[in-house]
């Protein structure tokens, strides 16, 4: 049986899947196959999840400045990507190095109907916030699974650095006259909630082609 912080952490991720474009009886169903708890996850299972989530993310921000935003926004997004792609180097290089093991391949992403245009500019930054949102989510939730005390250290400085760019972002829809869950702030939330690998799997999944 499921407990309370079990219950409201599937109903918080429902809420990013679907506020990322997913339906909700998708949303369900995909929390729904990631209830197992986290088990026999490796440091290398978990870095290859997070290589691939920030694989994500850099596709996502890359296709987000081809979008006319004002300036500040702009020089926001540019700036974020060049965060994620610094993950996505550290990740890479910590796996080959350390791990001696063969980073997972990129993907190709899709965002099903979202395009990337000025008529959607909102839409973009709220997807942005629903990823930003698993992300900090699935950090936390690897972190007490992490056996390799430098890996651990480097997801909690990941975690903070996606927890910033969340609160950026909150504050890019509210400029645009857009509204976020929670208090109408930048800062929504005084606690984050993790995932499980499981959940973050099944999340990143969602946006990979097929």
């Amino acid at each position: 049986m499921q407990t309370q912080p079990q219950n409201l952490a599937r109903r918080k991720f429902v809420k990013v899947l679907t506020a990322a474009g997913l339906s909700t009886a998708l949303a369900h169903s995909l929390v729904g196959q990631a209830l197992a708890q986290s088990q026999n996850v490796s440091d290398l299972d978990v870095l290859n999840l997070a290589l691939t989530a920030e694989y994500l993310a850099t596709d996502a921000y890359t296709r987000a400045l081809t979008v006319s935003f004002p300036g500040e926004i702009r020089d926001y997004l540019a700036e974020a990507l060049k965060h994620e792609e610094a993950h996505v180097k550290a990740l890479t290089d910590t796996i080959r190095g350390p791990f001696n093991a063969t980073p997972v391949a990129r993907p190709q992403f899709t965002y099903g109907d979202l395009q990337f245009n000025a008529a959607n500019r909102l839409k973009v930054l709220e997807t942005l916030v629903a990823l930003e949102t698993a992300f900090t989510g699935a950090y936390l939730g690897a972190i007490p699974l992490i056996q390799n005390k430098a890996v651990l250290s480097a997801a909690a400085s990941i975690a903070m650095n996606e927890e910033a760019h969340l609160a950026i972002l909150r504050d890019a829809v509210l400029t645009l006259g857009g509204r976020v869950e929670g208090p109408q702030t930048p800062v929504g939330r005084a606690v984050a909630v993790a995932i499980t690998p499981q959940q973050a799997t099944q999340a990143v999944q969602g946006f990979i082609r097929k």
